[in-house]
């Protein structure tokens, strides 16, 4: 009764969409459970994408949008994982399967897994070749064929992401910069040029050998682990467990000129976030950054 109490009051919560990200549910009522997953109360979030599901039969057309919610807000990267693989298997039809197979392709490529996240990209470009998701899943593909050393295949998806890409200017940023890497080949280099490009452009994943350098070849100091923020809010960019991944991400939010924090998660996973922040307006006001600098689907959350 309380679960269905609080999605009537969602459902008369008005979220604006002019800003929303192409990867988070589009029903209102079902986007204000990630708002309230992503403003810290994740339980509460759960349990009523929960009580919803329990109470909309499979056909119903609200059902994948809903399971792809309940993905969304899931508590580890397996419950994640799981629901996403869920929505790609048993709505492969709907509108939700193409983002689903994106964000496993994130999944993989924070954990370190590229070769499944080389094989989640070939399946949406080749099962949804007319997806509004193909310039981003280019781009995610790109950095995973990178990692593994395949320049070809890697400029070969940014090409594509490129042509397909429109008007979604931070993207198309993003492809167009990782297209540098292009005309260089792969061997072992610093990368000073992408300390001076704009902020929008600077998710790009560094190339393997600066992602594994030994600390004696790490420009960046040791981010500093502290017991006790300042402020009581800070912005969760990953959630990983690959430690070349994890050391790559620390870098990237240092350089961002915060603190990195590792919080143990379920399974192995390190929650990765940054802060402090005094307000929890002072931490959205940098998840736009965050998010071009690391990449991902930063969001905030309150320390307890």
């Amino acid at each position: 009764m309380r679960s269905a109490i609080v999605l009537a009051l969602l459902c008369a919560i008005t979220v604006p969409s002019a800003a929303q990200d192409a990867t988070l549910p589009t029903s209102p009522a079902l986007l204000a459970i990630v708002r309230l997953a992503q403003d810290g109360h994740g339980d509460s979030a759960r349990t009523v994408i929960d009580d919803l599901l329990g109470r909309t039969v499979p056909g119903d057309p609200l059902f994948a949008e809903a399971l792809y919610t309940a993905a969304t807000v899931a508590k580890s990267g397996d419950d994640a994982r799981l629901l996403f693989s869920r929505v790609v298997v048993e709505h492969g039809t709907s509108p939700w399967a193409d983002r689903a197979l994106l964000r496993l392709t994130q999944l993989d490529f924070g954990t370190g897994d590229t070769e499944a996240a080389v094989l989640r990209v070939r399946r949406l470009m080749n099962d949804y070749p007319d997806s509004p998701m193909l310039p981003a899943a280019a781009l995610w593909g790109s950095r995973a064929a990178f990692e593994r050393r395949d320049q070809a295949q890697a400029c070969d998806w940014i090409r594509h992401g490129i042509e397909r890409v429109g008007a979604d200017v931070e993207v198309r940023s993003q492809l167009e910069f990782a297209m540098q890497r292009c005309g260089i080949p792969m061997a072992p280099a610093t990368t000073p040029a992408a300390d001076r490009v704009a902020p929008s452009s600077r998710d790009v994943v560094p190339p393997p050998a600066v992602a594994t350098a030994t600390p004696d070849r790490t420009p960046e100091p040791a981010p500093v682990m502290r017991s006790a923020p300042v402020g009581p809010w800070r912005v969760q960019v990953a959630a990983i467990r690959d430690p070349a991944s994890i050391r790559r991400v620390e870098q990237q939010i240092a350089r961002a000129g915060l603190t990195a924090y590792r919080v143990p998660g379920p399974d192995g996973l390190i929650k990765l976030q940054a802060g402090p922040f005094d307000t929890r307006e002072d931490a959205v006001a940098r998840v736009a950054a965050l998010k071009a600098a690391v990449g991902g689907q930063p969001f905030v959350v309150r320390v307890e």
